[in-house]
């Protein structure tokens, strides 16, 4: 159980229900953007004004509005033609209103301007918090870095 100021916010789970619900949600919106559209990521993040974003291009944006310009960008970047994605979870906790993934996502996209589709992984954390009954994203951390470089990666300059 993980406790903020003494109050339990959320244990581990093997909630199936919920997991899957969540991991459809996660995955429909990423699905979308790999295919060039934006809304779906946009539609999956909270409505307030508390959202970050820790993007795999880098840098992070904070702010409903930034984060939303930031997945017009993202989705820009792709060829428009359908991508898939899967993944693998990693570790799930979910609580009532609040839930955290970590996952090693696969994807298959056509990059802007290639021929064919590629394929590449990210590390990705999410925080959702329930929002008027729906799972809302506040938290998107994903990087493209899905295996064990060490520290010459790390402190690299």
């Amino acid at each position: 159980m993980y406790l903020i100021l003494g109050d339990p916010v959320f244990t581990a789970t093997t909630d199936g229900g919920t997991i899957a619900e969540i991991t459809a949600l996660l995955d429909a919106a990423t699905g979308r953007i790999l295919g060039g559209d934006g809304a779906g990521w946009k539609d999956l993040v909270s409505g307030q004004d508390d959202v970050t974003l820790l993007g795999a291009y880098g840098g992070h944006t904070t702010g409903r509005d930034a984060v939303a310009t930031r997945f017009d960008y993202v989705a820009a970047t792709y060829a428009g033609a359908e991508g898939t994605t899967w993944r693998e979870n990693v570790a799930s906790w979910v609580g009532d209103d609040w839930a955290c993934f970590v996952d090693i996502e696969h994807h298959r996209a056509k990059l802007d301007g290639s021929p064919e589709p590629v394929d590449f992984a990210y590390r990705a954390t999410h925080l959702l918090r329930r929002e008027a009954g729906a799972w809302k994203v506040v938290l998107r951390h994903a990087d493209p870095v899905a295996s064990f470089r060490g520290p010459q990666f790390a402190h690299a300059q």
